[in-house]
């Protein structure tokens, strides 16, 4: 064990995508509901 463990980056990797999914789906989301509220409103 000379510091390679082969569990570390897939976990890694994955949490970081899991971060940025969520941040793009809640980017989304608002962008959909300031597009609704300005075709609503305007």
């Amino acid at each position: 064990m000379s510091g390679h463990d082969p569990e570390r980056p897939p976990r890694l990797l994955r949490m970081m995508g899991l971060v940025a999914a969520s941040v793009a789906v809640t980017i989304l989301v608002f962008f959909a509901i300031g597009y609704l509220l300005g075709r609503i409103l305007l």
